[in-house]
Parts: C-alpha cells; sequence; structure tokens
C-alpha cells in the first residue's frame, strides 16, 4: 500500500504497531525509510516512522514517558548519527518543515538546540538588514530559539518580527505569542509584506 501512496497514516499507524508488537526495530525498517526519504526527503511521515524506530522502542506504551523520562537513555552516537544525517537532509532542502522539526527533537533529547546555531545560521544570512538571504524560515525559527534560550530577546524578537512580517505572514499570530513569550511586545496589526 505505501508503494501507491507513502503519506497513508493508517498504514503507517499499523506499521508502528508491528514494530512494536513483533519487536522490529533492528530489521529494515530504517533503510527502507531511507529509501522513502530518498524519493521524498518532505515525506513527513517517513520522517515520523524513523524517530519511532529509532526511539520509539525507548519510550513506555503504557506510561506514554519517553527516552529520559522513562529511565532509558539513547544511545549518543546514534544521535550525533542522526544529526548528521538530518542536516545532510535539510541541505537538500532547507525549507522542509519535516527535516527542522526532526532536528528540534534531536536537540530538545539532548536539552539544548544550541550544538546546531551555526548549522541553522548558515540559512538565514544577514539579520542586520530585513533577512535579505535567508534560505529559511524553519532555520530562522530555529534561531529564534535558539537565541531565546540564550537569554538574547531581541535578536529572538528580530527573527520572530521577520517571520510574521515578511516569511510566515500568515501565521503573524503565532509569531506574536512567541514574542509574548518572550516578554517582547507583540507587533501591532498592520499590512502583510511580501
Amino acid at each position: 500500500m505505501l508503494s501507491k501512496d507513502t503519506k497513508n497514516y493508517h498504514v503507517w499507524s499499523y506499521r508502528q504497531w508491528l514494530c512494536r508488537h513483533f519487536s522490529l526495530w533492528d530489521t529494515t525498517e530504517i533503510p527502507y525509510v531511507d529509501s522513502l526519504l530518498t524519493l521524498d526527503v518532505r515525506n513527513n511521515s517517513a520522517w515520523n516512522h524513523r524517530w519511532f524506530v529509532l526511539f520509539g522502542q525507548h519510550i513506555d506504551p503504557k506510561s506514554g514517558k519517553g527516552m529520559h523520562e522513562a529511565g532509558n537513555i539513547v544511545d549518543e552516537d546514534l544521535l550525533d548519527e542522526e544529526v548528521e544525517y538530518t542536516k545532510e537532509k535539510i541541505g537538500l532542502a532547507p525549507q522542509n518543515a519535516s527535516a527542522w522539526n526532526y532536528l528540534r527533537g534531536l536537540m530538545r533529547n539532548r536539552g539544548s538546540l544550541l550544538e546546531c546555531k551555526t548549522f541553522a545560521g548558515g540559512f538565514v544570512g544577514d539579520m542586520q538588514g530585513e533577512g535579505k538571504g535567508c534560505k529559511s524560515s524553519h532555520a530562522l525559527d530555529f534561531l529564534a530559539d535558539c537565541w531565546a534560550e540564550e537569554n538574547e530577546r531581541e535578536k529572538a524578537g528580530k527573527a520572530l518580527e521577520l517571520l510574521a512580517k515578511r516569511f510566515d505572514p500568515i501565521r503573524r499570530n503565532y509569531w506574536n505569542w512567541k514574542r509574548e513569550l518572550l516578554g517582547l511586545e507583540a507587533m501591532k496589526a498592520g499590512p502583510l509584506e511580501a
């Protein structure tokens, strides 16, 4: 079925049940997911399944507790490999939300986004202007969270302002909400900029 529709939610859900029920963690799942991501790096279902296969075994299905909460420590070498793999895929499609979200999940499990701050910055360009040269709104969002983590509220606020005004105005209210979380004033409503 996945050969006809690689994003069929029901088939992916059943496949995850099979993996958990039959303990198929160390089988051909990762090479299969790799092949799907090679065909379509934006396949969010494949990214989700990759996470499930590599890290789902570390989640207690009864309590729902995650890797560290359940007392399971994930191999740091595996995290290193996954970070490099994800960076490579982001390089192919910098505006791919799925890969950026996967990277964010990896870094959050390490406890900090900062390790990938320079990487994200490579897709953003000059922050002094109006974001000219920015190749990825997702990288800009990632950087805003890095700066917030470093308590660089003004830098984070500027990134969120660029997202709201220039790169992702449809979610202006969301970017304003993130600014308010930083203790910054929300941007006033006005004409959306292209």
